[in-house]
């Protein structure tokens, strides 16, 4: 007898076409072009969707191995999606030495994150860097596009409520009048 096994994994929609239009913009197939498209593309979707790394892998005639081993190498490339603010935390001698491993442990406490992994919400996603270059103002984050410097660690779950604040949907409500 046999059974029908369907997987319960949902297949993400993606559209092709911005990468599509990547590729097509290449002079040719040579692998000097690949971590250029690899850097755009995840300008685009901000990773590297499978579906979009099947059609490079196709295009540049390369195995699955050798492309996810130059994604490997290079830590600003991601294979999974983002939370929608990403935070990287430095960890340079300075932000170290002034709290940078309490605002990590504050960060894991409240979102059940650590580097490298993004919360269940899909709102943060945590990175730690070597340096971020303004030791003088250790510790420091940038979260998203905004830098905070001389961070209390203690004051981490505030600077973390206010994305989170601004992620919420303020609701709608009717004038009475």
């Amino acid at each position: 007898m046999e059974t029908n096994t369907e997987t319960t994994e949902e297949v993400e929609e993606i559209d092709l076409a911005p990468a599509e239009e990547i590729i097509n913009q290449l002079p040719d197939n040579s692998r000097g072009h690949l971590i250029p498209t690899l850097d755009k593309v995840q300008g685009i979707y901000r990773y590297l969707p499978d579906p979009v790394m099947e059609m490079l892998m196709e295009f540049f005639n390369i195995a699955r191995a050798e492309i996810y081993g130059v994604i490997s190498f290079y830590p600003q490339l991601r294979i999974t999606e983002p939370g929608k603010y990403i935070i990287k935390l430095c960890y340079g001698t300075a932000c170290f030495v002034k709290g940078a491993p309490i605002i990590n442990d504050k960060i894991h406490e409240k979102y059940h994150i650590k580097p490298g992994e993004t919360d269940a919400e899909k709102l943060f996603t945590l990175q730690t860097a070597s340096c971020l270059g303004n030791c003088g103002a250790a510790p420091m984050a940038i979260i998203g596009d905004d830098t905070h410097g001389t961070i209390d660690p203690e004051k981490t779950y505030d600077i973390l409520s206010e994305y989170k604040k601004d992620d919420e949907e303020t609701p709608v409500t009717e004038e009475v009048g």
